[in-house]
């Protein structure tokens, strides 16, 4: 089950939910504090206190600065396909 770790008035975070929900994907919603050094879990996981993140069947996929495309990127790449698969 793929986990979005987040926060709810990220502007960076907001266009990940909306794709996975376009896309109709079941995820677990981690949210986090703002401050970014009491994401510790995050941190610990991740190696960075950077959101949007992922985890995906053991796939873990930073946060970056101030950037979500490589999350988006990774979501095309791995649901869209599955998704047109289904619709055949």
């Amino acid at each position: 089950m793929l986990i979005l770790y987040q926060r709810e008035t990220c502007p960076y975070c907001k266009p990940v939910r909306e794709r996975l929900t376009e896309l109709q994907i079941t995820y677990i919603n981690v949210n986090l504090p703002r401050e970014r050094a009491e994401r510790v879990a995050l941190i610990e996981k991740m190696g960075v206190p950077f959101i949007p993140a992922i985890e995906d069947e053991g796939v873990l996929i930073p946060g970056k600065l101030e950037d979500n495309a490589h999350i988006l990127s990774y979501i095309n790449e791995h649901y869209c396909k599955q998704k047109d698969v289904n619709k055949v």
